[in-house]
């Protein structure tokens, strides 16, 4: 039960964060034991004597009610199963059954009235709660809401139906609850600390039965009945759940549920509520797949499933850095930065969790660490899979509409394991392959585990083939496809390290055949250029070809060729001279080779090509800069 634990710890360790909303429009909040959330449609209003003053309708972004539950109330899916104070309008409007026709509606009214009564005459009962229980015992809810039109009837006096408010109809509207009262601060009943504590208290002093809690190992008031919601307000889906008396749960292994588990109640709920807070908060979503990294005292730390600039520079701009020296400072320095966050103590704990049905929450990934043995098994990932990106979009200011701008950065670092994915089988990969190449590529940023190459070679395969995506998709291909081969090297070949920069005296056959097709394509992309037109080189086409077969493809590629360079003519003879150059550098008997290609070729593209492309950065700049001199001469 060591997940239960360290989330139970993290609870205890973050009682300041209880109850208390988050500023962002997600309004995050860490609940108190024995409550949940709940849309609600309708407010309502009244003051300390009960008396009732004013209802509104709710906008869809102030919807979401923390509310107390009971444990049938917080899993109900049918019966007659009240909350203890926000409910829906059959619960709390006694007038129901003047407005609706529903059998047995009384009934859900008097087991509303019934329990808050309990929670009203106890010791621990609040002032705002009782004038609640005043007004609701007067069953003029709903006429009140008529005369306020927030409820539509007919003429004859039932609710239209059909009219809804929001997505929910009017008769199954959720209502919540507002005690304006002198000198209180907070009229809101669902973020007011003192109700929460009210109803805790009262909650608490009806728990009689008494077990041995397995995570405490204290004898104290234990629950059967454990949370769902765990993912998200819909997630009907259980860690912990035992509902079989009479099939096959139990044959011949344990005469009981008891015998498997028993929790205390303050344990599970403190549990289950920093669960869903965490992963509310900074969890890695996939469709039913969450995976959430934390630390049990609430420290800041790098999410395993980012990429380098979000995980370790955080809204931090990228920096002007180049080189894998200028990168792996920065990086030991937002390391250092983490780690000055996290004592000798501290400790993490990286969860995944998975529904394979509609009811079952399964636990697929769980490690604990010490904060600075996983802060360097992070950094290790971050040093060894890097390459220089350009897909990244980051926000740029807001439109004219107020709309947010996003525009391209440039960083060096290592891809999240989303655009992995992404990049390995495409922008319309479907939910179940992204999952499981998510929860493969989990244990090598976080156990050092060697890349499935079957991730690889897919990767690769894709950037080996241009034509068949858009220009944009295609470089987040390249770039992550050099990543994850310059990782697999290094994993593979005893910590082979290759460069992001072109390596003139790098030998390998694969390296050089790479560099010679990245030039191939330069001298029909500059014939093309100075012709006006604008296509597909032969070597984009014949990439995936030359990765095959290189030797025979080649020759292909350069008989292509003789035009385009017969059209440069002497503009093309320093390309010329290149290729020859690099050709020469490989020994005839590898150069005629029927072997294929290595997966280091890309890389030997890549940097060959970034050569051109930078060379004709400069150029431009320099144009531009020339021109800018010639404008402020002529105003001279």
């Amino acid at each position: 039960m060591s997940w239960i634990q360290k989330l139970y710890d993290t609870y205890e360790n973050s009682m300041s964060e209880v109850g208390v909303q988050g500023t962002d429009e997600r309004r995050i909040t860490l609940l108190p034991i024995a409550h949940s959330t709940q849309n609600a449609q309708i407010e309502i209003v009244i003051n300390g004597n009960g008396e009732f003053r004013r209802a509104r309708v709710l906008e869809k972004d102030e919807v979401v009610t923390i509310i107390p539950v009971t444990e049938d109330s917080a899993t109900r899916s049918n019966g007659v199963v009240p909350h203890p104070l926000c409910d829906k309008l059959q619960y709390v409007a006694g007038d129901y059954v003047n407005y609706v026709d529903k059998k047995n509606a009384e009934k859900f009214y008097n087991e509303y009235i019934k329990q808050l009564g309990g929670w009203c005459n106890s010791p621990d009962c609040n002032k705002k709660v009782n004038a609640i229980l005043c007004y609701l015992k007067k069953k003029m809810l709903i006429s009140d809401l008529v005369g306020q039109k927030i409820l539509v009837c007919d003429d004859n006096g039932p609710l239209t139906k059909g009219v809804k408010i929001g997505t929910i109809d009017q008769s199954d509207a959720f209502i919540r609850f507002k005690v304006e009262i002198y000198g209180e601060d907070e009229s809101s009943v669902w973020l007011d600390p003192k109700v929460y504590e009210s109803y805790i208290n009262y909650y608490l002093s009806l728990q009689e039965k008494i077990d041995l809690c397995y995570v405490s190992g204290k004898d104290i008031p234990c629950s059967e009945k454990h949370p769902a919601k765990v993912r998200h307000t819909g997630d009907k889906a259980k860690l912990i759940s035992a509902n079989d008396t009479s099939g096959f749960t139990y044959r011949g292994r344990f005469a009981d549920k008891k015998q498997v588990v028993s929790i205390g109640y303050e344990t599970t709920q403190k549990a289950h509520n920093a669960l869903r807070w965490l992963i509310e908060k900074q969890g890695y979503k996939n469709g039913d797949q969450v995976v959430i990294a934390w630390g049990t005292n609430n420290q800041d730390i790098p999410d395993p499933l980012c990429d380098t600039q979000d995980s370790m520079f955080g809204k931090e701009e990228p920096a002007a850095i180049s080189t894998e020296k200028e990168f792996a400072g920065r990086l030991s320095s937002a390391i250092a930065g983490y780690g000055c966050d996290l004592d000798t103590k501290a400790e993490i704990v990286i969860m995944g969790l998975d529904a394979a049905t509609i009811g079952r929450l399964s636990i697929t990934y769980y490690r604990e660490f010490d904060g600075m043995d996983f802060l360097n098994r992070i950094e290790h990932w971050h040093k060894t899979c890097i390459w220089k990106h350009t897909y990244k979009k980051v926000k740029d200011g807001f439109d004219e509409k107020g709309k947010p701008k996003l525009k391209h950065i440039t960083f060096i670092g290592a891809p999240s394991p989303k655009d992995i994915t992404l990049a390995s089988y495409g922008e319309k990969v479907n939910d179940k392959l992204k999952k499981s190449t998510v929860e493969r590529l989990l244990p090598c940023i976080i156990d050092g585990a060697r890349l499935p190459y079957d991730i690889v070679n897919s990767t690769v395969n894709r950037a080996s083939n241009p034509v068949a995506m858009e220009k944009w998709e295609w470089e987040k291909a390249l770039t992550i496809a050099c990543a994850l081969v310059r990782k697999d090297r290094y994993d593979k070949v005893k910590k082979e390290e290759w460069l992001m920069a072109l390596d003139e005296n790098q030998k390998d056959r694969s390296y050089i055949f790479g560099r010679l097709i990245a030039i191939a394509q330069q001298i029909e992309e500059y014939a093309l250029y100075t012709a006006g037109e604008k296509r597909d080189t032969n070597a984009e086409r014949l990439m995936h070809q030359f990765k095959i077969h290189p030797y025979k493809t080649w020759g292909i590629i350069t008989d292509k060729l003789k035009p385009y360079m017969a059209r440069l003519g002497l503009k093309g003879t320093s390309l010329t001279e290149l290729m020859t150059k690099v050709n020469a550098m490989m020994p005839y008997e590898e150069f005629t080779s029927q072997k294929k290609l290595d997966d280091s070729y890309i890389l030997g593209y890549y940097c060959q090509r970034q050569v051109f492309i930078d060379e004709k950065n400069k150029r431009i700049e320099e144009s531009a800069k020339k021109k800018l001199q010639k404008t402020n001469e002529g105003e001279n």
